[in-house]
């Protein structure tokens, strides 16, 4: 099972956790390894529109970067490639009109859907199966592991689509990992972060 650290960015700065710390970039490359895929949860992005695209540039320099900023528009999955995204996240929330044809143009990399926990609604564009998209599923609640409605239908989706998990109970992971889910997101603040192979 794969394990990616995640970041947040709120105003500009990057965060080791939703609520977490300031981290600066210098701490950051000292807690990740060189060339790590780093997800990096850009709030200012995905709340105001508002991407944090200088800042991506810098974390290139020392990470492989999946970039979740909230795209609206093609245009704007263009910058976040420029400024250095390898994988990146789409929320049909803010795109509702998304091609993701058009997005499959722009690049070769992995294309994910985010969605939140206990919304069994399949976002639309997992309906292509020509495409290898995968989802990203931001759980809201530990206790996700006793909801067997929505582990059934992550079962399900896993068949065909790789699935990251967010805030995932480490104790839960072989769980997971027997239903087909391909890795986790684990804040980089936890401080159980060793035994997640941090």
């Amino acid at each position: 099972m794969n394990i990616v650290p995640l970041v947040y960015v709120k105003d500009g700065k990057i965060l080791d956790g939703k609520d977490g710390n300031q981290v600066s970039i210098d701490d950051l490359f000292k807690r990740v390894e060189k060339d790590t895929i780093l997800y990096v949860l850009d709030l200012d992005g995905i709340d105001y529109s508002n991407p944090a695209l200088d800042l991506y540039q810098k974390l290139t320099e020392h990470c492989i970067l999946w970039i979740d900023d909230g795209p609206r528009r093609i245009d704007d999955v263009m910058d976040m490639i420029m400024a250095g995204a390898t994988n990146i996240t789409l929320r049909e929330d803010l795109w509702p009109e998304m091609d993701i044809l058009d997005v499959f143009e722009l690049t070769d990399d992995e294309v994910y859907f985010g969605i939140i926990s206990g919304h069994t609604e399949q976002p639309w564009a997992l309906s292509f199966p020509q495409q290898d998209i995968g989802v990203v599923v931001f759980i809201q609640t530990p206790q996700i592991n006793g909801d067997f409605i929505f582990a059934s239908f992550l079962k399900d989706l896993a068949i065909k689509h790789k699935i990251y998990l967010h805030n995932v109970a480490q104790n839960a992971i072989p769980l997971w990992e027997k239903d087909g889910i391909t890795g986790i997101l684990v804040d980089l603040n936890k401080k159980e972060g060793d035994r997640y192979g941090l």
